[in-house]
């Protein structure tokens, strides 16, 4: 959308993941980071791994992660999620303008896009895979709740097991000597019983915190394999999570769970739950 000759994309999901009244969303948050102990952290955060469920289900996991880096000086931070709602071959990155949440604006880092997308192809300006997607809109409101001044560089991936590789290897040249804060943003397992949910998502986080996406997909297709009762998937934003461990690996940044749960935990239905894990890579 074109506003005051700025391009502002605008929320999509705020009165349903998240309050869009400014005040409830400020409590809301407020209130999942009062129940946050974090263990002590040595060394710097350089990357996330958050869910993107509606806060009344993984707002709390999230929290975790995002306490973590609480007034951090960030200068961008490089959100990464797998497309929900439209599916396209490459990687889409908004270029310009600002996203507008209930707690006001954040400037999109347009040198670096400009730059993403000057490498690649496969990497492009696709602003529809944008305007619905909830997986990167989730995380902004508690981004502007523990920096200050930072900008956001948005990517959604569309291809499967395709780009991620290509992705990691220029945004790990682009940033170079920058202060940058690498989100992937993914839920866990989706839709098995709780009871499963427990299990095989510790195996999925176990890979991951080996920080190496080749260990991390070995241990997908083996779980794959298994053909878990009603699991549609181990790991929602695949590709996602491997740019961000490629990157990781690159820094040789070591990773650390902080909270894990998943919807059963909160809903009565215990037969049918998606995981959530909050995740930290720090060097």
């Amino acid at each position: 959308m074109e506003f005051e000759n700025q391009k502002i994309r605008l929320p999509a999901v705020a009165d349903a993941f998240y309050p869009g009244d400014p005040k409830e969303l400020k409590l809301t948050i407020q209130n999942f980071f009062q129940n946050v102990k974090l263990p002590k952290i040595k060394g710097d955060i350089l990357g996330l791994i958050v869910p993107h469920a509606g806060y009344y289900f993984s707002g709390q996991t999230a929290a975790f992660a995002f306490k973590a880096i609480s007034q951090k000086e960030i200068e961008t931070v490089v959100l990464i999620g797998d497309s929900h709602y439209e599916y396209f071959d490459g990687v889409s990155v908004w270029t310009k303008g600002e996203w507008l949440t209930p707690f006001g604006r954040i400037k999109v880092d347009e040198k670096l896009a400009q730059k993403l997308i000057s490498k690649s192809s496969r990497f492009f300006e696709k602003d529809s895979a944008h305007f619905f997607e909830h997986s990167l809109e989730v995380q902004l409101p508690f981004l502007q709740t523990v920096l200050k001044d930072f900008k956001i560089l948005p990517i959604i991936i569309g291809s499967q097991n395709e780009d991620w590789l290509e992705l990691a290897k220029n945004l790990l040249l682009i940033t170079e000597n920058k202060n940058i804060l690498f989100l992937a943003s993914s839920d866990l397992s989706h839709y098995p019983s709780q009871e499963d949910a427990n299990f095989y998502d510790k195996k999925t986080i176990e890979a991951i915190l080996k920080v190496d996406p080749e260990i991390l997909d070995r241990e997908l297709r083996k779980l794959e394999k298994l053909n878990v009762e009603n699991c549609q998937t181990f790991l929602c934003a695949e590709d996602a999570v491997k740019t961000v461990l490629t990157i990781m690996k690159e820094k040789k940044a070591k990773g650390l769970l902080l909270n894990y749960s998943n919807s059963g935990d909160k809903s009565q239905d215990k037969s049918r739950v998606v995981g959530y894990g909050a995740i930290i890579f720090y060097k």
